[in-house]
Order: structure tokens, then C-alpha cells, then sequence
């Protein structure tokens, strides 16, 4: 297949890109493509100019300090996986950027592309909404911030609004002595899960403190899951796994079902991930 016509266009500023963004309706930015070059191969969306911010200055930076890791919009994801600055800062980054795709779809696909084309069983919006990550949006009306909890509204549907691109994310040090795990159900590796969890623990003495969880592949958007924070808050690995799995039950009441699971499947797949997440972060710390 072969895309409908389109009109590209290669702008040098973020000002430039916005001019293109919004000279039609229809107009799509492209950083790594992974995603998008593909729809518009089959003719699953409809590109009438294709904006290219590949060389818009500034976008194509990763810096990091010790509150966080900041990664530009046109940043690759294989840049940020190879980066050990980055992984001493934001260790989670490289725990789900092991599970996206495969090395050539790396090696073009941006962090910031994930985040916009917000597949719902995508890693990295569910790592940034379990981080806290902040989102820099600029568009006509000017520059903003959204914080990724606010940011993915449904599959394929953020708070992007018409002529808006990202320009860059801010994912932020996640607390001292707390384990980031990216952990999923796929068929293949390399391939959208089926079902998945983002968790950031902090444990002492083989206990759980605190986490943040966000299951992912259940619904339209990266789920939190509210309920199982408060239920693994003092868990540890001696103790029944019974009421974690019934906290994560009840915060993924809403998982659907599509050709590839069940929602029953992808909850029963979630609460295992999240006992399994609990379990390795309270053996980690007592070990540490």
C-alpha cells in the first residue's frame, strides 16, 4: 500500500512547525513514524500535509539532572536507552524501553512520539503517568504544561489540541531506594502487551511503604490503580496475596475485551503482575 498524497514539510523552528501544523486540518507531525507512516500506508488516517520536526532546533536533546530526566520530542527511544546518565537518573526509562518494539523500530521511534500517538497497551504512557511525568505542549495559543495523569484521554486521544505538538517531557527522579517495574503479558516479545503494569516501590526491611501502579492494555487510557496502592502499603512477601488481587480487581472493573483477551484474562493478568511486582521490590529492599 502506498499513502494517499500528501504535502511534507521540514521546519528548522517550533514556530515554523506550528505555521505547518495549522495550515490544514489534517496535518500530522512526524518524528519517528513508527506509527504513523504505517496508518497512512494503509490509509488509516488522513495526512494532507505531513510535518517533519526532525529538524526543529532543540527538540532532539535528553538532559538530565539530579530531579529528572527532560527528553525532547524528536529524542529517539534507542538515544534515551543508551544513555546510563539518564538510567542513573530515571532508571525506569530503560526498564520500558527494554520491552518497546523491536531495535529498528527504536532506533527511529521517539519517546514523545509514544506519548502522543497514546496506544493504550504503549509502555511509555503508562510509565510517564506512574512517574508524574510533566508534558510540554506548544500550539498556537502558546506553551503549557499537562501533567501525563491529565494527558491521555482514550485509545488514541490525548489532550493535544488542534495545531499542538510536544515539544518535550519531563519524567522526574523517582523516589530514594524505590524499584521501577515495567512488566507485561504479550505473545511475542517485542509486541503491545495484553496486559501490563507500571509500578514504582519503595520498600525497607521487606516491606512495601508506598507505590504507584498503573496497569496498561486494559482500557483506553493507562489505568491507575488506586485501590491496590492503598492495599500494598505494608505488604510483604510472607503475607497472602488475596486482598492485593482483590484490590486490583476492583480498579480494572472497567478492562475490556478485544480478539486478542478477554477482560477477565487481562484483570487475573494484571493482579498477578502487580503480586509478582510486590513480592520482587519487598525481596530487593530486604536484600538491599
Amino acid at each position: 500500500m502506498k499513502p494517499a498524497p500528501f504535502d511534507y514539510c521540514r521546519p528548522s523552528t517550533v514556530a515554523q512547525a506550528l505555521e505547518a501544523l495549522g495550515s490544514s486540518e489534517s496535518s500530522r507531525v512526524l518524528a519517528g513514524g513508527q506509527s504513523l507512516i504505517p496508518a497512512m500506508n494503509f490509509r488509516l488516517t488522513d495526512v494532507s500535509v505531513l510535518v517533519d520536526i526532525n529538524r526543529v532546533e532543540g527538540l532532539d536533546t535528553v538532559a538530565c539532572d539530579p530531579g529528572g530526566v527532560t527528553v525532547g520530542a524528536a529524542a529517539t527511544q534507542t538515544r534515551v536507552l543508551d544513555d546510563d546518565d539518564t538510567a542513573s537518573v530515571v532508571g525506569g526509562l530503560r526498564v520500558a524501553l527494554r520491552h518497546v518494539g523491536h531495535l529498528q523500530i527504536r532506533n527511529r521511534g521517539t519517546v514523545c512520539g509514544s506519548l502522543a500517538h497514546a496506544d493504550p497497551a504503549a509502555e511509555l504512557p503508562a510509565l510517564a503517568v506512574a512517574a508524574g511525568a510533566m508534558i510540554d505542549v506548544s500550539g498556537p495559543a502558546g506553551e503549557r504544561q499537562v501533567a501525563a495523569g491529565d494527558f491521555f484521554l482514550g485509545p488514541f486521544w490525548t489532550a493535544l489540541d488542534d495545531g499542538e505538538l510536544i515539544t518535550r517531557v519531563r519524567f522526574p527522579a523517582p523516589p530514594a531506594g524505590s524499584v521501577t517495574i515495567v512488566d507485561e503479558v504479550s505473545r511475542r516479545a517485542g509486541d503491545f502487551a495484553v496486559a501490563g503494569l507500571v509500578a514504582i516501590v519503595e520498600a525497607d526491611g521487606g516491606a512495601v511503604r508506598s507505590a504507584r501502579l498503573v496497569g496498561f492494555g486494559l482500557g483506553g487510557a493507562p489505568t491507575r490503580l488506586r485501590t491496590a496502592e492503598a492495599a500494598i502499603s505494608g505488604w510483604a512477601a510472607d503475607h497472602p496475596s488475596d486482598g492485593l488481587t482483590e484490590a486490583v480487581m476492583a480498579d480494572t472493573a472497567d478492562a475490556f475485551d478485544d480478539i486478542h483477551a478477554t477482560a477477565w484474562y487481562r484483570r487475573e493478568a494484571v493482579a498477578a503482575l502487580t503480586v509478582r511486582a510486590a513480592r520482587r521490590a519487598s525481596a530487593t529492599r530486604k536484600a538491599a
